[in-house]
């Protein structure tokens, strides 16, 4: 139910949130009173009042009106500058003049402020009633027809938008698109997410500068995330002429802000209605592919950063490989030769020196065949192999160091020959490094098994969900899978996406007490993908890991 109003008290509202919200004023009480109750019981929301510094401080508040209605003639203040501050507030709403003299110079004012309708008084209550009906009908026709137009407008700026991701060349669209729907004869565009991180990405006419108090509007609009206009100050400069008047547009990009648009002209101007809000939805879309621009550079730039250090890592790898297995050769030659010369303690401290250049010469090695694999270098050779001999084969070469080590080693193979196609030095790297790394990491009187099966393509993906993919010729043959299970110390869940990454250690003390470089389980993955295979790696922390590795089982 409404709420009468009393016209003695200004700013007086009837409670109605519904019904199209009506601004009256006008210095004449009576006046009020009289075009309140009527519009009012025409089932209106109506706000009166007699002074225009009330109306204008209901505007400076936020308090949002479809209708202006007020008298052109008030001592406090004209019934036009009453209406340029409506407009300014808000660009869209309807403004009827009242007047007891309807000049041809009053009639040119009005129309330049946007005034929708003339009422001379004095004038029916039916009159009225017919001047806002009027009135507000065109306002609905003029905003559907300007958010038509301006979603036509926003699908060709969005097709433009989307052809390029060049921050250049999308900041100057931008910048047209909004000075052209605006109005407006000069733009700045800023790019960051605080006001005090904007950053002047472009400005047209490229002699505009931007000062200040523009910097502080546009940064006043990235923080409260609205348009902001800003009346007669300067806010830029053009080949020395001052630009007065400034609108700031926020820039969005899903919810987050990444910069302003700022939009100034020489004279003081009003926004046509719609095309505040027309300028904020091509912000949205601006905002997006920004973001998205800036998101490329960042990437491309990332990109190419990864890219130069490849190439020095290829290039240390290289130079490392090269300059050491010469010097490492010499020394190995002449301990051996010095070592089966001595006796007693001398010996053994050669023997020493022999294991320990021993294990430089496998972390060359590793380098070697990783860069060997990624330059294409390390093509398979397909050859008919019996797994069950390399497995065994391995075990017996590292039998003397798990013995020492206090550890047992195991195998479980099938009763039949695991023969087929594969490359046997590539297969007899993996298993070297497969069960050298259960070893580290198994303590005193541990277990070490190896195990073989052949599986189907599906049994395979049941065991695995992150198996790969292999071609579908490949997903019809049978499928060999080796599984090396250790009683050691197991792996942190949040390590064993990281275990197969070059030269990473689980952590910085296993690496000082074990040893290592890191290179071997990363020339493992890259071994048995060159196969054709994959390999992964199961785990709980105290009681061991599992590393298993899958290949097409190809017979011969």
């Amino acid at each position: 139910m409404s709420q009468a109003i009393d016209p003695a008290v200004p700013g007086t509202f009837a409670d109605n949130s519904m019904s199209p919200r009506l601004l009256i004023v006008d210095d004449e009480q009576h006046m009020c009173d009289v075009c309140a109750r009527t519009l009012q019981r025409a089932g209106y929301d109506v706000m009166a009042t007699s002074d225009p510094h009330v109306a204008i401080a209901a505007f400076n508040s936020g308090q949002h009106f479809d209708l202006l209605l007020t008298d052109i003639k008030m001592p406090a203040m004209s019934g036009l500058d009453l209406a340029r501050v409506a407009r300014e507030a808000d660009p869209e709403i309807a403004i009827i003049i009242m007047t007891g003299y309807a000049s041809l110079e009053n009639l040119h004012q009005s129309v330049r402020r946007g005034v929708a309708d003339f009422l001379s008084k004095p004038f029916e209550l039916e009159q009225l009633r017919l001047a806002v009906d009027q009135a507000l009908h065109k306002r609905s026709i003029l905003q559907d027809n300007l958010r038509l137009r301006t979603l036509e407008q926003l699908l060709s700026i969005s097709e433009v938008l989307s052809t390029t991701l060049e921050l250049p060349e999308l900041v100057r669209i931008v910048l047209e698109a909004m000075i052209q729907r605006s109005g407006f004869r000069f733009g700045f565009l800023l790019l960051g997410d605080d006001g005090d991180a904007l950053v002047q990405a472009a400005t047209m006419p490229a002699e505009a500068e931007l000062t200040e108090p523009g910097r502080q509007l546009a940064a006043r609009a990235l923080v409260s995330r609205q348009a902001l206009q800003g009346g007669v100050e300067q806010y830029g400069a053009y080949r020395g002429r001052e630009l007065r008047a400034a609108l700031a547009v926020p820039l969005r990009a899903q919810g987050h802000m990444n910069g302003v648009v700022l939009l100034c002209d020489e004279q003081e101007g009003i926004l046509l209605p719609g095309v505040q809000q027309g300028l904020m939805l091509l912000a949205n879309h601006a905002g997006a592919a920004l973001r998205n621009a800036v998101l490329y550079r960042q990437l491309d730039d990332a990109y190419q950063r990864r890219q130069e250090l490849d190439r020095l890592k290829s290039e240390f790898i290289a130079i490392a490989s090269h300059e050491l297995r010469t010097p490492l050769s010499i020394v190995l030659g002449y301990t051996m030769m010095v070592r089966d010369q001595v006796d007693g303690d001398q010996r053994d401290y050669l023997q020493r020196v022999m294991e320990s250049a021993q294990r430089i010469k496998e972390i060359v090695d590793d380098m070697v065949s990783l860069r060997h694999i990624e330059t294409g270098e390390s093509q398979p050779l397909l050859a008919p192999l019996d797994l069950g001999d390399l497995i065994h084969q391995t075990i017996n070469h590292l039998r003397g160091s798990a013995a020492m080590a206090g550890q047992t080693l195991d195998v479980s193979l099938p009763d039949t020959q695991l023969l087929f196609l594969s490359d046997r030095e590539k297969i007899l790297l993996v298993l070297n490094h497969l069960l050298s790394n259960a070893m580290k990491f198994t303590p005193s009187n541990g277990r070490i098994t190896v195990t073989a099966d052949v599986r189907s393509y599906e049994e395979l993906v049941e065991l695995h969900e992150s198996i790969i993919q292999p071609q579908l010729v490949l997903r019809a043959l049978p499928w060999v899978v080796v599984e090396v299970h250790d009683t050691g110390i197991g792996i942190p869940a949040h390590e064993r996406t990281r275990i197969f990454d070059r030269f990473y250690q689980v952590a910085d003390s296993l690496t000082r007490e074990r040893g290592g470089a890191g290179l071997g389980l990363a020339l493992v993955r890259e071994l048995i993908a060159s196969l054709g295979g994959a390999v992964w790696v199961a785990s709980s922390e105290g009681q061991g890991s599992t590393f298993s590795f899958a290949l097409p089982f190809r017979r011969t």
